[in-house]
């Protein structure tokens, strides 16, 4: 199958996961909350997850690509422009999420006017602003007054303004980590690594959309060991090790010390009623994309890995935000009160997936959209003209 036949299919299938999602949509605005399943306990579900998931997307491939434009790796500075649009799709689904979660969603924007910067949140939500700001400036950079684009010309002000922009790329991703570690009440949480932690899982997932990215980028004929793919792919695989090895150090000390107050919370991960969220979907996934993208040798097989690094990465956010809340704060807390929403248990319900679908193929439709129109034509100029 060619590329423009799997964008196509692609596209389809958005449109597809779009109108099936969209039920969800409307059930959302119609019944509020009543149709999830947090409730006071667990008020953190499946859309904040992708909330995190997709703001450490955009992180991740910004980072990635704004490195590799300043390094000059062929594809990835003739791309720069699919680069920009990707994060920002990125970070839009995952803000569009977190709307979801808002009981009063059309308040958000008192978070701009009336901020306290004493909160995480309100910091995050400024710098998303920015981050914005920044994208839009270096998109109209890349352009110039007499047509062709300015992606080659080191001259401007697109290589300054991508410093300020690729430590806001960095810093949220960190901070996201950095909302839950400040959770004194939250043991599982309040520990140094898990900024590092949600920084690595960005800078990986990133990459891992990058990489595929540049599969339907790559003109025909280009050998899945040529640029970028290869340094692509080497980030890739790079970032899941060291995720891997930072969530040992993480778990490792929390099991090894008896007294430790994280240990239910760990047990949970590992041997709880989601347990096949870590062990097949995290961990299997994982070694799984590693293989796939360690052993192959075609697009194809690679991109396969890539995306299944993509999805299943979303797995390492719930698996921080789910068992932290679910472990009671207060010893007979759960017996004390009983009610649907007290309880210490979650699982998201349909509704929550069918948002979810519907937020993930919005933003797999408007990526889809713009490969088709950034690199029709361009890249070819470009390549030429380095």
């Amino acid at each position: 199958m060619t590329k423009q036949r799997t964008l196509a299919v692609l596209a389809a299938l958005s449109l597809l996961a779009l109108a099936v999602g969209a039920i969800g949509v409307v059930e959302k605005f119609l019944t509020g909350e009543r149709l999830a399943g947090y409730g006071s306990y667990v008020p953190w579900g499946l859309w904040v997850a992708l909330y995190f998931h997709g703001v450490g997307i955009a992180g991740g491939v910004f980072a990635v690509g704004a490195v590799g434009y300043l390094a000059g790796v062929p594809g990835l500075r003739e791309h720069f422009r699919v680069t920009l649009w990707v994060s920002v799709v990125a970070l839009a689904v995952g803000l569009l999420a977190i709307w979801m979660d808002l009981g009063q969603q059309w308040r958000a924007y008192r978070i701009l006017i009336d901020p306290s910067f004493a909160s995480m949140l309100a910091f995050n939500s400024w710098m998303y602003v920015f981050f914005f700001a920044a994208m839009g400036l270096l998109f109209l950079l890349t352009f110039n007054k007499r047509g062709p684009s300015a992606l080659n010309d080191r001259s401007g002000w697109l290589v300054p303004l991508i410093f300020p922009a690729l430590l806001m790329a960095i810093a949220f991703p960190s901070q996201s980590g950095a909302v839950f570690g400040v959770v004194d009440a939250k043991p599982f949480w309040t520990t140094s690594l898990l900024p590092m932690l949600f920084l690595a899982s960005a800078v990986t997932a990133g990459s891992a959309v990058l990489l595929l990215v540049h599969t339907f980028l790559a003109p025909e004929g280009t050998p899945a060991t040529g640029q970028p793919l290869r340094v692509l792919r080497h980030v890739t695989i790079g970032g899941v090790v060291a995720y891997f090895v930072l969530e040992f150090a993480e778990y490792s000390v929390a099991l090894w010390a008896p007294a430790s107050a994280a240990r239910e919370s760990l047990e949970l991960v590992l041997f709880g009623p989601f347990w096949w969220t870590f062990w097949l979907v995290h961990l299997g996934g994982g070694l799984l994309a590693l293989l796939l993208m360690t052993v192959g040798r075609t697009m194809p097989v690679i991109g396969t890995g890539a995306f299944l690094v993509a999805v299943t990465f979303i797995s390492a956010r719930l698996n921080i935000l789910i068992p932290g809340q679910s472990v009671q704060e207060l010893r007979g807390l759960r017996e004390a009160f009983t009610h649907p929403r007290l309880s210490l248990f979650y699982e998201a319900t349909l509704n929550e997936y069918l948002v979810a679908v519907f937020l993930s193929a919005l933003g797999v439709a408007l990526v889809v959209l713009g490969i088709v129109i950034l690199s029709r034509g361009g890249a070819t100029r470009e390549a030429t003209a380095a």
